[in-house]
């Protein structure tokens, strides 16, 4: 009688094992819930006159988290879209890349602008500036960050460009691509 107990036992914990392998294995292939939560965070850097890294890698279709901080020592700004237009009275994109992201934005010490392009005179002043923007900006002061939660759309791809427009900061070379396949 202690040899079947023992036997039986014995079948109910490989029973129990195999269960939980089973288990254990459907759970590592993928169910629809685990692909759907996964999140590529991407972090950019901005600094005096660079963006770091200054290129972003992004695919059609994935959910993209990315954080922008302002690691230098005066507020910085940051667009990006196609169709650059940097002339004297005139900064930003003709295609705004955040309008077709519609990203969820959170944060610390950032500014979000929705900005449009006016008819205003050069030297007419919109808070302070003589310089008419094309496109959304995010702002951020030193030692802030934003985070832009989004899915990239398949409408996206394609090679898009990234700067500050601030006076003097483009033309040194704070910009970037963001390269979507």
């Amino acid at each position: 009688m202690l040899m079947a107990t023992g036997q039986v036992l014995g079948r109910i914990r490989a029973t129990g094992l195999a269960l939980a392998v089973v288990a254990l294995g459907l759970l590592a292939t993928g169910a629809p819930a685990s692909a759907a939560s996964k999140v590529h965070r991407v972090t950019l850097a901005m600094r005096e006159f660079a963006l770091q890294p200054a290129a972003l890698y992004l695919k059609a279709g994935e959910r993209v988290e990315l954080v922008i901080q302002n690691r230098g020592a005066t507020e910085h700004e940051w667009s990006a879209g196609r169709g650059l237009v940097d002339v004297p009275y005139e900064k930003g994109f003709r295609t705004d890349l955040l309008a077709i992201l519609k990203p969820r934005v959170s944060g610390q010490g950032y500014d979000l602008e929705q900005l449009m392009t006016t008819n205003l005179d050069p030297e007419e002043g919109v808070e302070g500036e003589t310089v008419n923007r094309l496109s959304q900006e995010v702002d951020v002061e030193p030692g802030g960050h934003v985070v832009l939660d989004f899915t990239v759309p398949q409408d996206a791809k394609g090679m898009w460009r990234m700067g500050c427009f601030l006076p003097g900061q483009y033309e040194s070379g704070m910009y970037g691509a963001i390269l979507i396949e």
